[in-house]
């Protein structure tokens, strides 16, 4: 009975061993790059449809009208459908809607009784909110650099887009040096607001700008303007209109992944 491996047997071993030992650590090693690579897909994927969501859910709520883009936060005004390339900052004016949804009725209710409104007041029945901010007749006519604040400067007549007031109940009066809203055409809809938004991309990081009133002679320049991150190592911050629908992407990346080097990730809401 044999009791030792014969040489020749021996390095059969050796040599399967050091076959098996060259796979497994290429196999080990794809088997990491793969995890790498999985975990920075969906940690990307998590940071792009975070952010992208949060700015759908607030442009939802657009007055349409107002929204805007710049090339940079005190850039000039441009029409969004004008937005190709270059436009960093998207901004536009959100109507108030958890005051308009109100819990047992709607605390403004965007109607205008034209029939019970004079120069010096507005019949707005069905409201019961005691606010300052500014309205928007659905239906006038737009001057996106002049008539809603874009440009910097308060609003100090009615003859904008965007009408400073006091909502005061069930009536809407004037809260600029304005006199009453005589020559003003009034319209039978209205949305109200007490703030505009900004998203701008500054230096690879997103941020969301609010608590502006532009109407007031805010710009995002403004101390008491509050300025959030939204989300950081963002590669590309782009959007673009189709009438009244909005086209948004966000795309967050990674310099570092394993075998890849830089890769990103975009996701993309059309918000109507």
């Amino acid at each position: 009975m044999r009791k030792a491996f014969t040489l020749i047997e021996l390095i059969f071993v050796i040599i399967i061993f050091g076959i098996l030992s060259s796979f497994g650590a290429e196999l080990l090693y794809k088997v990491y790059e793969n995890y790498v690579y999985s975990n920075t897909f969906n940690r990307l994927e998590n940071q792009s449809e975070a952010a992208v969501k949060q700015i759908a859910n607030r442009l939802q709520y657009r007055i349409k009208d107002s929204t805007i883009a710049r090339n940079t936060t005190a850039g000039p005004v441009l029409e969004i459908g004008d937005n190709i390339a270059g436009a960093t900052v998207l901004e536009w004016i959100g109507m108030d809607i958890d005051n308009w949804r109100g819990t047992q009725q709607p605390l403004w209710s965007g109607f205008i009784d034209l029939t019970a409104s004079t120069a010096a007041s507005l019949s707005t029945p069905g409201s019961s909110l005691n606010r300052n901010g500014a309205i928007f007749f659905v239906g006038s006519d737009v001057d996106l650099n002049s008539t809603f604040g874009w440009s910097g400067g308060a609003i100090n007549n009615q003859n904008g887009s965007m009408h400073p007031v006091t909502l005061n109940g069930t009536t809407i009066v004037d809260n600029t040096a304005a006199v009453d809203f005589t020559g003003v055409d009034v319209f039978e809809y209205y949305q109200f607001a007490q703030t505009a938004y900004a998203v701008s991309l500054e230096s690879g990081d997103l941020f969301l700008y609010d608590n502006l009133q532009p109407w007031d002679g805010d710009t995002l320049a403004t101390g008491t303007v509050g300025k959030h991150l939204l989300t950081e190592n963002v590669s590309s911050f782009k959007f673009t209109s189709m009438g009244d629908i909005l086209i948004v992407q966000v795309c967050v990346s990674d310099n570092n992944v394993t075998g890849v080097g830089a890769y990103s990730v975009c996701k993309e809401k059309v918000v109507f």
